[in-house]
């Protein structure tokens, strides 16, 4: 079930002198910390090879691939005797790993409300999950169990223009054996990209690979001197990247002081969304960007199957992927949709009937006034990076129909903005519009950098400082 031999696939067992030139490529900080404690064969690693969409954890436990492209559990019967006694301190969660190539979304799935909320991106150089892996009492547990799950490369992906047509999507079923039915909800997407690139017909080399270290890495860890330096840098890992939760309890109380503040009253559920807005600006959650890379999945086969067999002419394939933002360096902006709702608090919406326009002019206002408070020099919290955001950070709300409060910008102007709604990996027609009226635009905002003064940026030791595992 597992090999020694590295061919691309399954489990392999490996030690740190077989590897580290692939850590000191993505990760150099590591690699010089793990060079001085020079760790020999006691200390096995096991690199895993997930082709995309294949699930390396669900809600139960990890899932280990082997040679023939299935995969297991440490709780399975037939497991390797070897992988029961190096990763079997996994078996109620998932081993410390590091991601080395591509990418891994963890995801709260919600079948019943047909979406999926993007919890975090992994990428090459991260480390997880630092929260149990460090945690010492042992008897007191925070992180929940049967709520994340996390695939190879992007779940909460999609095709911007609709690609439902029960007609064209039998050219798919004809052409690459496609079992599922025609995509009626973005979150449907994701099953037919997943059975483009698992056909026959469709060769990719794509995998997300991560290396898992053995339960003798952790035991050196916690009870060796000498390991205290790469504990200490993995804490300041775990420190940073839960940033903003630990410090997200004064942001509400914030928050609440505006609202009262400002006599403001507004949607609870726009309220809650305008905080996702501050948090996905802050990179503590994810938004949506337009994929250019295989990065996150192989959409050059994706856009190619779309285009060529689907038959999608009037629109470029643009695929939407979920991404963490970074307002200090990212230059293009990440974007957030009313429609396709990845807020992490289920507030009810209004009973009273609300159009789209309607409840984007609401949540302008009431960004504008939160906008407004946090500006203010010696406000509370003006001091913090929620106060940076609303500083530094351009908020443009865009609908595809015309608004006759000129609140709304036309999702046209997208195009003016941010050259990826431009760009595909496969080549498209020139006549391939760009898909304004897609139902993500139809309520959408887009969350951009202004021009942040060399003086007033602030300085983070870690790019996803931000981020909560």
């Amino acid at each position: 079930m597992f090999t020694e031999i590295d061919e691309g696939n399954g489990l392999v067992k490996c030690f740190w002198s077989d590897i580290r030139q692939r850590f000191a490529k993505i990760e150099p900080a590591f690699t010089n910390i793990v060079d001085q404690l020079s760790p020999n064969q006691s200390y096995p690693l096991y690199i895993a090879y997930y082709p995309y969409g294949d699930s390396d954890a669900d809600t139960c436990s990890s899932l280990f691939p082997n040679i023939k492209g299935n995969y297991y559990r440490i709780t399975d019967p037939n497991v390797p005797q070897d992988i029961l006694k190096h990763l079997g301190y996994s078996v109620n969660g998932t081993p410390l790993g590091m991601i080395l190539e591509k990418e891994l979304e963890c995801f709260i799935d919600l079948k019943s409300e047909q979406i999926t909320i993007p919890w975090l991106v992994y990428k090459p150089g991260d480390i997880f999950p630092l929260s149990t892996i460090l945690n010492k009492r042992k008897s007191h547990v925070y992180t929940p169990n049967g709520l994340l799950s996390s695939t190879a490369g992007a779940r909460s992906t999609f095709m911007l223009p609709n690609i439902g047509a029960t007609a064209n999507h039998s050219n798919l079923q004809r052409d690459f054996n496609i079992k599922s039915r025609p995509a009626k909800s973005l979150y449907e997407h994701w099953q037919v990209f997943r059975e483009i690139v698992h056909s026959n017909v469709v060769s990719t080399d794509w995998r997300c690979c991560i290396v898992y270290f053995s339960e003798s890495w952790l035991i050196s860890l916690h009870n060796d001197v000498c390991w205290q330096t790469l504990k200490q840098y993995l804490h300041e890992l775990a420190w940073y990247r839960y940033e903003y939760e630990r410090n997200r309890i004064y942001y509400d109380i914030t928050f609440s002081v505006i609202q009262k503040k400002r006599n403001l009253k507004p949607n609870p559920y726009l309220v809650d969304t305008a905080k996702h807005l501050f948090a996905t600006a802050l990179g503590a959650a994810p938004g949506y960007a337009p994929a250019t890379d295989n990065n996150a999945l192989p959409i050059d086969s994706i856009q190619q199957a779309i285009v060529e067999s689907y038959g999608l002419k009037k629109y470029k394939p643009t695929v939407m992927q979920p991404k963490h933002f970074n307002f200090e360096t990212d230059y293009f902006p990440i974007y957030y949709s009313l429609q396709h709702p990845a807020t992490r608090v289920f507030s009810p919406r209004s009973r009273l009937a609300s159009s789209a326009i309607n409840e984007m002019r609401e949540l302008e206002h009431i960004m504008n006034i939160f906008i407004e408070e946090l500006s203010k020099d010696g406000a509370l919290s003006s001091d913090t990076i929620i106060g940076q955001i609303a500083k530094f950070v351009k908020f443009s709300y865009f609908h595809n129909a015309t608004d006759t409060h000129n609140i709304l910008r036309n999702s046209l102007e997208l195009l003016n903005s941010d050259s990826r709604f431009n760009d595909t990996l496969f080549p498209h027609t020139p006549e391939a519009l760009f898909a304004a009226d897609a139902s993500f635009l139809r309520g959408c905002v887009s969350i951009g950098s202004a021009e942040i003064p060399a003086q007033k940026k602030a300085h983070y030791s870690n790019e996803h400082a931000a981020m909560p595992e």
